[in-house]
């Protein structure tokens, strides 16, 4: 099954805190139909309760009326590992071989034990000649078992698994000319995705998500997860709450951008990005803006 899917009837998003499915409405933006997953289920995009996310999707799917629908779900960025590589300019063939000895010589895992697939995103040329720049996507055989079987068996039509951060990259940068930083803020963690025009070239995950930021906020003003999650989302609560959790934050992601900077910047040649977009259920929490405003130096947008 392919990890790189382009087009697609509905798309499936099954995160830590909702199950999401995108619905395409001709003529007008798509629906999302949505249900909250299971506590527990979930964590860190690996489903540990399977039969559970099955179930609520299941129920989800009837309501819709989407019971053997063709889908396309996404895989989080954090049961991936993404490398870039290069190779020398080669015919097809031989440049699948080149990919599959890479992909033995930088995964962290045999590749006997993963699902691999690769992108071409251009050439290089240097002193040497030109060669191809790939990116190469492996995930866990054992993860790719658990979502295949946990969506098949709610009833739908599973036609392929995409990676997020290049669903991400499709969807809000189309046709794309500058650079940019896709931020996904979600529950448990937080996606960043570097683009040069619609080119990913680098994404890290980072450990810090909108459920620790409720965990600061019952830490400080001493109420139950519920009540604080209601003083998060009403952006009711005391100014020092999520000081740490900012801090935190933005430490992180300072730095990535300076790893990304270190590593990444052959060929970029601004400092800052030309655009910065949030997105995910943390990013509307008070203080992130300004927060990856001071630190990118440029104004966030958020994305639609």
């Amino acid at each position: 099954m392919p990890l790189i899917k382009k087009k697609f009837k509905l798309g499936l998003d099954i995160g830590s805190s909702f199950i999401k499915v995108c619905l395409p409405k001709r003529g007008g933006r798509p629906l999302v139909a949505r249900a909250a997953s299971p506590e527990g289920a979930i964590s860190k995009g690996l489903l540990q309760q399977p039969e559970e996310v099955r179930n609520v999707l299941n129920q989800l799917i009837q309501q819709q009326n989407l019971l053997n629908s063709p889908v396309v779900a996404t895989l989080p960025a954090s049961t991936l590992v993404l490398r870039h590589i290069q190779i020398p300019l080669l015919k097809e063939k031989e440049t699948a071989e080149a990919v599959e000895w890479e992909a033995r010589r930088v995964l962290p895992f045999a590749v006997e034990e993963a699902q691999v697939d690769w992108l071409r995103q251009g050439t290089t040329v240097t002193d040497e000649g030109e060669t191809q720049d790939i990116l190469l996507v492996a995930v866990r055989d054992n993860i790719v078992q658990q979502y295949v079987e946990a969506i098949k068996d709610s009833g739908l039509h599973l036609v392929a698994l995409d990676i997020a951060p290049l669903a991400l990259g499709r969807w809000l940068l189309k046709g794309s000319q500058v650079t940019s930083l896709i931020i996904d803020l979600g529950a448990e963690t937080t996606q960043l995705h570097f683009f040069d025009k619609s080119r990913l070239v680098f994404s890290r995950s980072i450990s810090i998500g909108g459920i620790s930021a409720t965990q600061s906020i019952v830490n400080i003003e001493q109420v139950s997860f519920l009540e604080a999650e209601t003083l998060k989302l009403r952006g009711n609560y005391k100014g020092e709450s999520l000081d740490s959790w900012l801090s935190e934050l933005g430490r992180e992601i300072q730095r990535s951008l300076e790893y990304f900077r270190s590593n990444f910047r052959q060929g970029i040649d601004e400092e800052k990005f030309d655009q910065v977009l949030l997105t995910g259920g943390a990013s509307s929490t008070r203080g992130v803006e300004k927060l990856i405003e001071d630190i990118t130096g440029r104004a966030p947008g958020y994305a639609e």
